[in-house]
């Protein structure tokens, strides 16, 4: 899943005013794994979900 999180960083300064809405740190998507909850630094679609590689590697290794 994909959630947009507000990540900012403190940078305005008396000389440079936050840039509000237009700041690209204020809505950046951040992806979750469906299974776990866990932030993912890569995704895998499968079957419409969002998965970590552990929830994929669980989903498709035999016991």
């Amino acid at each position: 899943m994909v959630r947009y999180e507000d990540q900012c960083c403190g940078c305005a300064v008396p000389g440079y005013p936050c840039r509000g809405s237009s700041c690209p740190n204020r809505d950046v998507p951040v992806y979750y794994c469906d299974k776990c909850g866990e932030e993912l630094e890569e995704v895998y679609e499968v079957d419409g979900e969002e998965l970590c590689e552990e929830c994929l590697k669980e989903k498709f290794l035999k016991k």
